[in-house]
């Protein structure tokens, strides 16, 4: 379980460092890409990260990456066509949906060598 702890508090340490010294500390193009998607690409990862450990608490094997970035595609369609529904401040951006893949795709590989 150990892994999986350090895997997410990894994932939470990028975002906290890109939300309060990288963001502030851009303009831009650069600015845009860290403020408007890598939060979306760490997320990606940071779901299917807490798969792998809930799965690993309950002795189940972890699924296929096919299966994960359903997952990730999901969840990445709901925040962005079903939660501007009911939260008025979030407004919906297709390609976030990809950088959520994009984030769930780029973690599997550390999550499946941490599963030897």
């Amino acid at each position: 379980m150990k892994k999986y702890i350090f895997t997410a508090a990894g994932l939470m340490g990028l975002y906290l460092f890109n939300r309060f010294a990288l963001i502030p500390r851009t303009s831009g193009l650069l600015h845009r890409l860290l403020s408007g998607y890598f939060a979306d690409f760490l997320a990606g990862g940071m779901m299917l990260a807490l798969l792998f450990a809930v799965l690993h608490l309950a002795h189940r094997k972890p699924p296929k990456p096919w299966h994960c970035l359903a997952l990730a595609l999901v969840c990445g369609l709901f925040w962005e066509y079903i939660t501007p529904l009911y939260l008025p401040r979030s407004v919906s951006d297709p390609w976030d949906i990809l950088a959520v893949l994009l984030g769930g795709g780029a973690i599997l590989p550390i999550l499946y060598r941490l599963e030897e």
